[in-house]
């Protein structure tokens, strides 16, 4: 089962915090949740269906591709997409008011705070609905027996495929007369050529190494894996789990990154940079290496730099292998969360909405999302090829509209791409599927007592981690910032994961 380096830090133990986050609320005034929601069901007029989910893009248009999914299902369609950064907060304020639309994306899992929400009643059961369904119902048994709460589904799993992919710029590599990267010392060897060496033959030294972002997430996922920290727990040498947090692993990895980033191999600006702002330095050509792309980005990634510097070469390479031949991308449980209905939704209007999710998880729907309308957003060529028509497509927001997906490993292939990038995402699919490093907790359920020094565990590590990296904090920080996790929940936390472990070895 794959997931995403995007989608597993929604599911990682130390991204457990995301839903635990008390804002204001936002609420589906016509939605199925009220009075107004459970009399529309006998109406007879076509059913209104909100969903609410994370927007990583341009927001959803009304257009064809809209109007085609509400004619193929016979629904009044209203799309809540909320930026991905207000997601959680909004997530979790809409469940403290009992103001959940009719679908809900619940990002987090495993989350402890979910199985809570469950029992207390804010979720409808839907074994009963999922029997009826043509796709659904087809997904694999692993996902429905991972989500099950005391034998009862209160979720739509979305299916997630680990679509990782670590991007350089190959023309810098020849310009410089530089191989292909394999090891952690010739990553770092080329990361420092890349700022310091004039890549890009410019005559300035104006290029980055290695670009990342503020949180120091999963954009160094593959050099964490490379130094053996674990994903989310680590096995350690006694058998027991230690957390990926504070293992001497970990410790070791940020050393490393602290004289890299000393020696000029990370953008400098990392620190206050987000998403959009560091793939913006890659796509305007400045950056040579990136760690946390995903395969679904590459073609976007190529066409946006190739505007900029049409000699351009950016290709997917493997991750770093470590010392020990240690390597991969943190492996999940093949999803990216699950859909939720409020408990109180109508019968008739529930209906309405899991055949929303089952039409989406279809072909038909699956290739709206990705190529739109021929004749609107595409149009096919005399060999079969298919060619975007424009920017429409980006601009309606396709990819934000439709947001279930087929469980499909090659789900993530441009299909309106050239041949060569499609041919390069599958390979790199190929190469992924293969390095996957599984949680040996991954099932673990933590529970609320646990849980509810999540927040401050995870803000404890990436202030040290950033700290460690610009320079302001050694190996003895680490120590110190190691003994604090444990006072501050951490150790409660480790004795439950390792007594749940004992008893699955049993």
């Amino acid at each position: 089962m794959k997931v995403s380096g995007k989608r597993w830090k929604q599911i990682s133990s130390l991204a457990l915090v995301a839903a635990l986050v008390t804002v204001t609320g936002c609420g589906d005034k016509s939605g199925g949740t009220g009075k107004e929601g459970a009399a529309s069901g006998d109406s007879g007029k076509k059913q209104k269906i909100s969903m609410m989910y994370p927007l990583y893009g341009n927001p959803p248009q009304k257009t064809e591709v809209w109007k085609k999914m509400e004619e193929a299902v016979g629904i009044e369609y209203e799309s809540m997409a909320i930026p991905s950064a207000q997601y959680p907060e909004k997530l979790k304020a809409s469940i403290a008011a009992n103001s959940l639309p009719d679908i809900t994306h619940y990002m987090s899992f495993p989350d402890p705070n979910f199985t809570q929400y469950a029992k207390q009643g804010a979720f409808l059961q839907l074994d009963d609905y999922i029997k009826d369904t043509k796709n659904l119902k087809n997904l694999p048994q692993s996902m429905w027996d991972f989500i099950k709460i005391d034998g009862k589904t209160y979720g739509i799993p979305r299916p997630a495929q680990m679509e990782r992919a670590v991007v350089i710029r190959k023309d810098w590599l020849d310009n410089l007369g530089l191989p292909i990267p394999k090891t952690l010392d010739e990553f770092y060897d080329t990361a420092v050529k890349f700022a310091k060496n004039d890549p890009d033959k410019n005559g300035k030294e104006d290029t980055v190494g290695i670009v990342l972002n503020q949180t120091l997430g999963y954009h160094l996922d593959p050099v964490f894996m490379a130094f053996d920290t674990g994903n989310g727990w680590r096995k350690m040498e006694d058998g027991t789990l230690m957390n990926s947090a504070i293992t001497p692993q970990r410790k070791e990895a940020l050393m490393w990154l602290a004289k890299l980033y000393k020696d000029g191999g990370i953008d400098k600006n990392f620190t206050v940079m987000k998403d959009n702002q560091m793939w913006e330095t890659l796509e305007s050509g400045k950056a040579g290496i990136f760690f946390g792309a995903q395969t679904s980005d590459y073609s976007r990634f190529v066409t946006n730099l190739k505007k900029v510097d049409p000699k351009a070469e950016l290709i997917m390479i493997a991750p770093p292998v470590g010392k020990d031949g240690k390597t991969g991308f943190p492996d999940g449980v093949g999803m990216f969360g699950q859909f939720v209905l409020p408990a109180n939704i109508s019968k008739e209007k529930a209906k309405k909405a899991i055949e929303l999710l089952d039409w989406q998880a279809g072909q038909e729907a699956h290739m709206l999302r990705k190529v739109g309308v021929e004749g609107v957003h595409h149009k096919k060529n005399a060999d079969g090829t298919i060619e975007m028509i424009g920017d429409k497509y980006a601009q309606d927001g396709i990819a934000y509209l439709i947001w279930n997906v087929p469980n499909d490993p090659l789900v993530s292939v441009p299909l309106s791409a050239p041949k060569n990038i499609q041919e390069a995402v599958k390979n790199n699919l190929t190469v992924v599927s293969k390095l996957g490093v599984v949680s040996p907790a991954v099932a673990y359920m933590p529970s609320t007592n646990v849980s509810k020094n999540f927040a401050d565990l995870d803000q404890l590590m990436r202030g040290l981690s950033v700290k460690m990296v610009i320079g302001e904090a050694t190996d003895k920080d680490f120590d110190k910032f190691a003994a604090e996790w444990n006072k501050r929940g951490g150790e409660a936390w480790t004795k439950e994961v390792n007594e749940w472990y004992k008893q699955q070895k049993k």
